[in-house]
Parts: C-alpha cells; sequence; structure tokens
C-alpha cells in the first residue's frame, strides 16, 4: 500500500514538472515572438521566376521531416503583412499582388521577381514571425549554363531531380550541405510507400516513376551568415511525367475496317472518324477523309471536304482525334461510292471505309395500319375483360391464397342440395340401400371432422323469407358445398349457387364447391361459348368415369350460374366412395381426400385472422 502511494507521488511529482518546464518554454517563446520585442529573423533566397512558397512558421532545420506549409489551414490562422508599406490604418491588409496568393498558412508566390524582396510579418496564435526574402536573379548562380528548373520523366521508368544551381560555382555555401526535399507540400522523407529517395544529399532518386509524380518539387538548404540570420535557399523544379513513345500505328475506333451509314437522298450527312494515337513527343497526326467515285475509271481517290481535327479525349499515354467529313446533297452518285478515312503516324497508317446505302421510306400503309392495329387489339382486350370480367373475378377470389377467418362466420360450410330417395343395389342376393350423399355428407364431416355446417331445413326457423335466409346463411359460412344433380339444375336451388357467388365477389373469404353426383342423369359442365351445355369430363380429382347424359339447355340457368359453373372448382362424386373415408388409419378414396384439402383447415373453435 505505500509502495503504490509512493509511486503515484512519484508520477504526479514528474508530471507537474514537465508541464511547468513546458509552459515556461513556450512562454520564452510567446515573449520572443511578441512585437517590439527581439525577434529573430529568417531569410529565404529564391530564384527570380520561381514558383516560391513561405510558411508563417520557422523554418524546419535541416533534417527534420516537417511539411513545406499546412495546406488545411484557413487564412484566419496566419495574417501576413509588408513590414516596409505597413502602416496603422492597413495593419491587417496585404499588398494587391495577382503574383502572390494564400496557401493554407503560407504565401505562394507564382512568378516571383526582385519587387517581392523584402521584408514579411506574420501573426499566427498571437505569436509574431519575421521574414527577410531576397530574390536573386539565375544568372547571379555564377553557372556558365543556366540549370533548368524543370524536369520530364518517362512514365514507368526511373529518374533523377536535381536540385537547380547546386553545383554552381559561386553557390559554394552548398558545398557538404544535406538538401530537403518536398513534393508539394509533402516531405520525400514521409513518403515510405515507394522506392523515393535523396542520394549524394542533393539528388532526388525515384525508382519507378508514375502519373501522379508531376507535380511542383522543392529543394532547401540552410545555412547561416554572420549577421545572425538563418537563411534558406529555396528551388523550385516542376516535373512533368510523359510516357514512352508509342511503337503501334494509330488505331481507329470508328469507323471499323468496313462500316455502312444508312442515308436520306437531297439531304446532308455528316462522316465522322474517331482514331487514337499513341503518345510520342515529336507529334504530327494525319487524320483525312478521301472518297473513291466507282464511275471514275482510275479509280483514284479524291479529298473531301472536312472539318479541324479536334481532340476528343486525352490521357498521358494516349489522344483520341475526331474529324468530319461532310456531304451537303447526297446523290446517287454517293451510294455508288466509297469514303475512307486514312490515319498516319511516324510508327505507321490505318484506313477504314464507309458505304452509304438508302434509308428504307417507312410505308405509308405501315403507318396507318400499325396504331390501328393497336387501336384494335386495345379495344379487343378491354372488350373480352369486360365480357370474361366475372370469371376472372371468380378465378382471383378461388385461386388467390389468403388466410381463413371466424370473424363474422357462425357456420363452417352451408350445404346447398335437392333431396334424392336413397338408391339400393344388390349384393350377393341381398339388397343393401345406399344413403344419399346430402345424407352423408353432414355426418361425416360434422360427426367425424368436427366441423359446423348450415342446413336450411334444419337450422332455419320455418316461416321465413327464404331468400333472406339464404343470403344470411350464405354469408355467415365460410364455404358453400353445392351436390350439383339434374334435380337441383332445375330447382330453385340453383338461386342458393347465385346468390353464393354474388357473395363471392364481395367477401374475399368465401370460397365455393361444386360435387356432381352420379345419381339419375348427370348435367353438363364447364363447356366452351355456346348455346347448349356439352357433358363435362372429370377433372384431376374426380373418381368417376361414367358416361354422361346431356344436361338441360344453357338458357335454363341464370346468366351468373352459367358461366361460374365453367371456372368453379369442382369434385365428383362415385356412390363407391360412401365407405372409404379418410380416417386415422386408411387415407380415403381421392374425394374424401380431395374434400379434405378444399374444407377450412380449422373447423370452429380455433380461432385464425383473414
Amino acid at each position: 500500500m505505500h509502495t503504490a502511494v509512493t509511486l503515484a507521488v512519484v508520477i504526479s511529482t514528474c508530471f507537474l514538472q514537465n508541464s511547468l518546464c513546458e509552459r515556461q518554454r513556450e512562454n520564452k517563446e510567446a515573449e520572443g515572438l511578441k512585437p517590439g520585442s527581439a525577434t529573430e529573423m529568417y531569410g529565404y533566397k529564391a530564384i527570380s521566376g520561381d514558383v516560391f512558397v513561405m510558411q508563417c512558421a520557422k523554418p524546419f532545420s535541416t533534417g527534420l521531416c516537417g511539411r513545406l506549409y499546412n495546406k488545411s489551414a484557413g487564412p484566419e490562422k496566419s495574417n501576413w503583412m509588408r513590414s516596409d508599406e505597413e502602416t496603422s490604418s492597413d495593419r491587417n491588409q496585404f499588398i494587391d499582388d495577382v503574383a502572390v496568393k494564400r496557401c493554407g498558412n503560407a504565401l505562394c508566390f507564382l512568378n516571383v521577381s526582385a519587387e517581392h524582396s523584402g521584408t514579411y510579418t506574420c501573426m499566427t496564435g498571437g505569436a509574431m514571425i519575421r521574414f527577410s526574402l531576397e530574390v536573386l536573379e539565375k544568372g547571379s548562380l555564377g553557372c556558365g549554363i543556366k540549370e533548368k528548373s524543370g524536369k520530364t520523366l518517362v512514365l514507368g521508368q526511373g529518374g533523377q531531380i536535381h536540385c537547380p544551381g547546386v553545383n554552381c560555382g559561386n553557390d559554394s555555401v552548398v558545398r557538404g550541405q544535406n538538401v530537403s526535399w518536398y513534393k508539394n507540400a509533402t516531405p520525400i522523407c514521409a513518403i515510405k510507400s515507394r522506392d523515393i529517395r535523396v542520394v549524394d544529399q542533393q539528388i532526388l532518386h525515384l525508382g519507378n516513376v508514375y502519373e501522379n509524380d508531376s507535380e511542383d518539387y522543392f529543394c532547401d538548404y540552410t545555412y547561416s551568415q554572420g549577421n545572425g540570420i538563418h537563411w534558406t535557399v529555396r528551388k523550385h523544379v516542376k516535373v512533368s511525367v510523359i510516357s514512352r513513345d508509342t511503337d503501334v500505328p494509330p488505331r481507329m475506333i470508328y469507323p471499323h475496317s468496313k462500316e455502312t451509314e444508312e442515308v436520306e437522298l437531297d439531304q446532308p450527312h455528316t462522316l465522322e472518324c474517331r482514331v487514337q494515337f499513341g503518345f510520342q513527343k515529336t507529334f504530327d497526326p494525319i487524320v483525312e477523309w478521301r472518297v473513291s467515285y466507282h464511275s471514275n475509271p482510275e479509280g483514284t481517290m479524291e479529298p473531301m471536304k472536312m472539318g479541324q481535327l479536334q481532340v476528343n479525349s486525352r490521357t498521358i499515354q494516349e489522344i483520341t482525334l475526331v474529324r468530319t467529313a461532310h456531304i451537303s446533297v447526297v446523290k446517287l452518285i454517293h451510294l455508288d461510292s466509297t469514303f475512307t478515312c486514312l490515319a498516319n503516324n511516324s510508327v505507321g497508317n490505318s484506313n477504314a471505309t464507309v458505304r452509304l446505302k438508302r434509308k428504307p421510306k417507312a410505308s405509308l400503309t405501315l403507318v396507318i395500319a400499325c396504331p390501328l392495329v393497336s387501336l384494335l387489339f386495345l379495344a379487343s382486350l378491354c372488350i373480352t375483360i369486360h365480357i370474361y370480367w366475372l370469371e376472372i373475378t371468380i378465378l382471383y377470389r378461388v385461386y388467390r391464397p389468403f388466410r381463413e377467418t371466424l370473424t363474422g362466420k357462425e357456420f363452417d360450410a352451408f350445404v346447398s342440395y335437392v333431396p334424392c330417395p336413397p338408391s339400393s343395389e344388390e349384393v350377393g342376393g341381398v339388397h343393401v340401400t345406399k344413403e344419399p350423399l346430402e345424407v352423408l355428407l353432414p355426418r361425416i364431416l360434422e360427426e367425424k371432422w368436427g366441423y359446423r355446417l348450415c342446413l336450411l331445413e334444419r337450422d332455419l326457423l320455418p316461416g321465413g323469407a327464404y331468400a333472406a335466409d339464404v343470403v344470411w346463411a350464405i354469408h355467415s359460412s365460410r364455404l358453400l358445398v353445392c351436390l350439383m344433380s339434374p334435380d337441383y339444375m332445375s330447382s330453385t336451388c340453383l338461386f342458393e349457387l347465385e346468390t353464393g357467388i354474388r357473395a363471392m365477389q364481395q367477401d374475399a373469404c368465401l370460397r365455393i364447391i361444386l360435387i356432381w353426383t352420379n345419381t339419375g342423369p348427370v348435367p353438363a359442365t364447364r363447356t366452351s361459348l355456346g348455346t347448349h351445355l356439352t357433358a363435362a369430363k372429370p377433372s384431376t380429382n374426380t373418381t368417376l368415369s361414367v358416361p354422361l347424359s346431356p344436361g338441360p339447355p344453357a338458357d335454363t340457368m341464370p346468366p351468373v350460374v352459367r358461366r361460374a359453373i365453367r371456372v368453379l372448382p369442382a369434385l365428383y362424386w362415385n356412390p363407391q366412395d360412401q365407405g372409404r373415408m379418410v380416417t386415422s388409419s386408411n387415407s380415403g378414396s381421392r374425394f374424401w381426400r380431395s374434400l379434405r384439402k378444399t374444407l377450412p383447415m380449422t373447423p370452429r373453435g380455433v380461432s385464425s385472422g383473414c
């Protein structure tokens, strides 16, 4: 415990002592930079005609890896003044010079000259820094041949950049000095991602030249004179990056080897030629159009009237040029001629041809017929949809997926039927009576499967209005089951089916299923459009395959019923399925399996949303 307390006290003491020393050092620097105090003067020497940058900060000592200037600093961070021209009224104003602009916290001289020599003062963070700028003429460096301040490097190759004037005789102060290099504002010593370094203390070596090496480079070296001023000589090198000379001829972008263009007679037409040239130091491209008239027995090519050669796109490695040729009026002779675009550079040449063909005129018949046919098609489609709207609606209601509901429904199914007498058959000399489907179906669905059915004769009080009771019963049921028989088709029960069809169009949670029986003459269903119904063939769910007799004429049924039974789902009842119900141990006949799939998934008493 005592060791921990002692350690904490020691750490706190060291921290406070370090903070106090740092504060004292900052106070001394600020005191030395206050206006009117003995401020140290820093000097810059620049070469006339160069780009020169002077940062509002102390020049970095040789070997330090600091930025040439802070590009992200706003102009409000530094306030520059020409000390020899400063007055109390314009203390915060700088001389208006188009060759001088602000670059972050620095002054950028786009073309420094002798008139920019003088004393400069900048204020930053409450501190004042003074600079003396001396602009030298290039001839004053003592070089017999003026060293160039520009350098051209070849893309993909190595290169070297020399600091201008360093090797001149009069610049003896450089002997043995290290030169600091900057790429724009970034020090070379901070670039770690590639092979770029300073060799022989003065030469910047690039192992591989990239396109982004085309920048402004600055080289600095610092020395002191007897007057106490620390001088920084800053020189500028403008580096340009070019590609290697191409070794391929020009490439035709358009036209390709052979092209055909459609034209209209007695109308003007313009031919366009786009050619891609590789880079060349000495670039003298040739792009021209020539025409060869086939009626000319000599077959010579004549120059055409062309527009100016224009640049379409340019990169460091290639340039795309465009030249057009204009035909004022297209005649028949032009359709029988060949137009050639010729391109040439010092490596080789390329060419491509264009032939003209007459643009087919739009047929008047097609111009009239196409809109007319489209209009007739749309009209026919609308009429067809209108005629079969009922069938389309029923199909949509029947086959679209939906969740079942118990809300507002008292019955699982409403069974519509016409009573039929029991039938009997002799089996082994014994007469066996078979119950009709309208008796068997309620017993199976209610007693064994747990569904609640609505039967008019059983569940509705006698003496009521028949039509109102039917409407109420159907709207209170989730499913309408119609036992279709010959008697049903000629009875008033068709009103129940018609009411169910109209209710299904309004109630998305109501289904209708038809069950066709073979007790007596079986009516026809699902006919094509005609005046009478023909015998229906069993569907995939059928279990009956007996001849079906013709039903009553179609005009004896309501139109809604006649159209709806073509698309409503149906099952076919075979008396042989009477004892083949679905049980836990027996999958039952196809009729009972299909009926079970058609019925609601959950009987009454199990709640679910619609």
